[in-house]
C-alpha cells in the first residue's frame, strides 16, 4: 500500500477509516486507524506540505494498488462413499459460502470444528432420543424452543443437555465410579428413558401437566415432553408458558434425582415443579406490580386464568 492509496483526492484529505476498512477487505475501521495515526506520525513537515499543496492543487488521483480478491469461504461439497444419517450433528450440509473478508468469528469456528471432525459428527444423530422415542411424521427437535423470554438459560442447559443426553446415568457412571447402575428410587436399571418418562415417580407430575396442557387446548406426550413446542406467531405466549411448564418439570426430574443421591428429603417432583412454578409467578407479579405493568402480567400469565387471576383491585390468586 503506498501513502497515496491513503488519500482523497475528490474531498481534499485523507481517507476516513470505515472508507480504508472497505478498501483493505475488514470489517472494523480499528486497524485502518492505526494505519492512518502511524502514516501521518511519520511524516516529515516537509512530505505533509507537499501532500496538502497536491490535495488542493488538484492533482490527478494517481492509479490506486489493488485491493485484495474478492474470496469466498465456505464448506466443499463432496460425495462421500458412506450413506450420512438423515439427522446429524453436522452443520456443513447447512453452512452457505461467505465472504471471506467479511465472514463472522463465529462462523470462521464453526466451519473449522465441523470440517476437522466431519467423519465422526456426520455419522452422529442430533439427538439420542431419535432411537428411545423416534420424532413423528413431521416431528423433529426444537433446538430454538429450549430457551425463550420466559426460560433462563440455567433451565434451557438442562432441557438442552436431555436432548443431547449429555445427563448423568447409572449406565454411564458405573463404568468410571462404583456407583451403581440401578435407579435411586427403585432396583430398575437407570436409562435415559427410565429416568424421564418410564419410572412411576412422574407420573403424578405427568398428569399435572396432562391436566394443565388440557385448559390450552394441548394434549400432552412423551413427544411433546421430550422434543418441546414449536412457537408460532398466533399461539406465542401459550407457547412460551407451555415450554417453560415442560423445562420446569424436567428440571425438577434433574432436582429430584440428584437430590435423592445427596439423601435430601423433598425427593418429590411433583411439588418441586409446583412450588417452581408459584415462585417464578410471584415473583413476576410483584415485578409487574412495582413497575405498573398488571395488564402485561395478566396478558402472559392469567391466560385463561390456569396459572392465577389477577383482581380489579390489583391483587392476585394462584389457581394451580
Amino acid at each position: 500500500m503506498r501513502v497515496g492509496d491513503l488519500l482523497d483526492y475528490d474531498w481534499g484529505d485523507w481517507l476516513d477509516p470505515l472508507t480504508l476498512a472497505r478498501r483493505m477487505g475488514l470489517s472494523r475501521p480499528r486497524t485502518p486507524r492505526r494505519i492512518l495515526q502511524e502514516v501521518k506520525a511519520a511524516l516529515t513537515p516537509a512530505a505533509r506540505a507537499y501532500l496538502n499543496q497536491a490535495l488542493h492543487e488538484g492533482t490527478p488521483c494517481p492509479p490506486s494498488t489493488p485491493g485484495p480478491p474478492d474470496l469466498s469461504i465456505g464448506p466443499l461439497s463432496r460425495r462421500s462413499q458412506q450413506t450420512p444419517h438423515p439427522f446429524t450433528v453436522s452443520w456443513l450440509h447447512a453452512l452457505q459460502p461467505v465472504s471471506f473478508q467479511i465472514a463472522p468469528r463465529k462462523y470462521l469456528y464453526t466451519l473449522r470444528l465441523h470440517t476437522l471432525h466431519a467423519h465422526t459428527l456426520v455419522s452422529r444423530p442430533d439427538t439420542k432420543w431419535r432411537d428411545l422415542l423416534p420424532p413423528l411424521e413431521g416431528e423433529q427437535p426444537r433446538w430454538a424452543s429450549l430457551y425463550s423470554a420466559l426460560v433462563p438459560r440455567p433451565i434451557g442447559d438442562i432441557s438442552w443437555r436431555l436432548l443431547h443426553g449429555a445427563v448423568s446415568m447409572g449406565m454411564f457412571l458405573k463404568r468410571f465410579t462404583p456407583i451403581p447402575d440401578t435407579f435411586p428410587f427403585s432396583n430398575v436399571r437407570e436409562t435415559l428413558a427410565h429416568v424421564y418418562l418410564e419410572c412411576a415417580r412422574q407420573q403424578p407430575l405427568f398428569r399435572l401437566l396432562t391436566n394443565i396442557l388440557l385448559c390450552f387446548w394441548l394434549h400432552f406426550s412423551p413427544h411433546l415432553f421430550i422434543y418441546t413446542l414449536p412457537i408460532r406467531g398466533p399461539t406465542k405466549s401459550r407457547d412460551l408458558l407451555v415450554n417453560l411448564f415442560l423445562a420446569l418439570a424436567k428440571t425438577a426430574i434433574y432436582k429430584t434425582r440428584e437430590g435423592r443421591l445427596a439423601n435430601e428429603a423433598s425427593c418429590d417432583c411433583r411439588a418441586v415443579f409446583r412450588s417452581s412454578v408459584h415462585s417464578c409467578i410471584r415473583a413476576e407479579f410483584l415485578w409487574a406490580a412495582s413497575t405498573d405493568s398488571l395488564d402485561a402480567f395478566e396478558e402472559r400469565w392469567a391466560l385463561s386464568e390456569v396459572l392465577c387471576s389477577v383482581t380489579p383491585s390489583g391483587s392476585f390468586r394462584l389457581t394451580l
